[in-house]
């Protein structure tokens, strides 16, 4: 046998070696795009008609397919860090000291974690009452006999059918936490940056004017009434809607009418929405938006690892189970959030660890999550694990884009990571607090003098007004005494 077949063989057992390894979980981050919702742009407000000229009853909100999407992924989940793969990382009823659970402050990302949170903790782990608790469990207002009854029916369970409940963490622009691409500031860079590389990008120009050339002839007919400019932004808006109608089931007929082939038609709007966050968004070399919106949740995720790394290697695990109070080390994070923001941390690490390579990135479609999971190999020794042994893996959906060691990871993420002080800069939220103008000191004291005599003499005058009034009620009271008097002298 060759030493070149030796060798070939030797790596194929190294290979297949390290794919049996057993992987411990230490900290997991998941993030994850809403699901199917309807569109958020409208060719006719008054009508609710979007750009694939489809009526929808509630613009921009999580749709029952949307629900579905995450209830699933939740079920998904819960076989993943509590039933399966890594059995009981997570409580198998919700533990908040566990948990740390982000969404922005939209509705259908808020229903999408609640949604995604009710197939994680299903039905039969929610909290049961004793007998006494069942009885006084009240609110403090009089109850039908239909709720009454409603009650009853409960019996220990706390609610129907013991389902679990778990506390999601709003994140508004106003926090600036982790989400801020849409804070007016960083929204106007966001335009700006917009604008460049649509002048700019050879990309952008060339699937704008594949539209304009293989479909607006078909599709002017029907959309020239509306008075609209056929540009990238009507563009972006059509693709929203065509998206969200064909996800739905929606029939698309005005479009397909036209002769547009449905299945086509969607493929370019995938591919058109891939370069709408790759390069129209995002589309420089340094990724400047991506940077930006990635800096603070990387931080955050380099945090809390850390903490949960020093909690294993240091084998605290007990220590921290019984300091139930600390809710400062949750095994996972949670973020429920948007294509843009899934779409950012993409290009982020394209960025730094595929030198931009545009294969690297994948558009995220409804309900997709990304997962960067902390684990080490479980059969090393308590007293042998080092830093260097903790390994992290990054998925895209199902598929594992790369492993590597936690260590190195860290050293080249974070001198990528911009600073609170440059985000503050970049996106103007350093301003000035106005200061009330200063006030000369002679008129402060003539104000001041002015303030206290009026006050002085209104008080003296009510002083002696009560001084008077008392003086008269005691004239009248000596009158009507001697009146009594004379009467019980007359009487005898």
């Amino acid at each position: 046998m060759s030493l070149i077949t030796l060798l070939f063989l030797s790596l194929i057992s190294l290979s297949l070696l390290d794919d049996t390894v057993k992987y411990r979980p230490v900290f997991v981050l998941t993030h994850f795009r809403h699901g199917a919702r309807a569109p958020q742009g409208y060719i006719d407000e008054k009508e609710l008609l979007d750009y694939a000229l489809e009526k929808w009853d509630n613009p921009g909100e999580l749709t029952g397919m949307g629900q579905r999407m995450h209830y699933l992924l939740g079920l998904r989940n819960r076989e993943r860090y509590i039933t399966d793969t890594y059995k009981n990382f997570l409580s198998p009823n919700f533990d908040p000291h566990e948990m740390l659970i982000y969404s922005s402050s939209l509705n259908r990302t808020i229903l999408s974690v609640s949604c995604q949170l009710q197939g994680l903790y299903p039905e039969g782990t929610g909290e049961v009452l004793n007998d006494y608790q069942r009885e006084n469990a009240l609110p403090r207002v009089n109850l039908s006999a239909d709720v009454k009854e409603k009650q009853s029916e409960l019996g220990e369970n706390a609610l129907p059918h013991k389902i679990s409940l778990a506390p999601v963490r709003m994140i508004s622009p106003l926090e600036k936490k982790i989400i801020i691409y849409d804070i007016p500031t960083c929204l106007f860079r966001r335009n700006e940056m917009r604008e460049k590389n649509e002048k700019e990008k050879d990309s952008l120009k060339n699937i704008t004017n594949f539209f304009k050339e293989k479909y607006l002839d078909k599709l002017k007919p029907i959309y020239d009434k509306y008075n609209k400019s056929y540009d990238i932004h009507f563009i972006d808006y059509f693709c929203d809607g065509f998206i969200a109608g064909y996800t739905e089931g929606r029939p698309l007929e005005q479009i397909i009418n036209t002769g547009i082939n449905k299945e086509e038609m969607k493929q370019y709007c995938f591919e058109f929405s891939a370069l709408n966050f790759r390069d129209w968004i995002s589309g420089d070399k340094d990724r400047t938006l991506a940077t930006l919106e990635v800096s603070k949740l990387m931080r955050e995720f380099i945090h809390y690892a850390k903490e949960r790394i020093d909690i294993d290697k240091n084998n605290k695990t007990e220590e921290i189970k019984a300091f139930k109070k600390d809710y400062s080390k949750p095994k996972m994070m949670m973020i429920s959030a948007h294509d843009s923001t899934v779409s950012t941390l993409e290009m982020f690490f394209a960025k730094v660890f595929a030198n931009n390579d545009e294969n690297f990135y994948r558009y995220p479609y409804f309900a997709t999550q990304v997962a960067l999971e902390v684990v080490i190999d479980d059969s090393i020794p308590q007293d042998k694990i080092e830093d260097k042994d903790y390994k992290i893996k990054y998925f895209f959906n199902d598929d594992e884009v790369f492993m590597k060691n936690m260590t190195d990871f860290i050293k080249e993420v974070e001198p990528n990571l911009w600073s609170d002080q440059k985000i503050d800069e970049y996106c103007n939220f350093t301003q000035p607090v106005p200061q009330p103008e200063p006030v000369e000191e002679k008129k402060t004291f003539f104000y001041l003098t002015i303030t206290f005599s009026v006050t002085t003499g209104l008080l003296l005058i009510a002083l002696i007004i009560v001084i008077i009034k008392c003086r008269k009620k005691t004239s009248e009271t000596i009158t009507d005494t001697g009146h009594l008097l004379n009467s019980y002298d007359s009487s005898n």
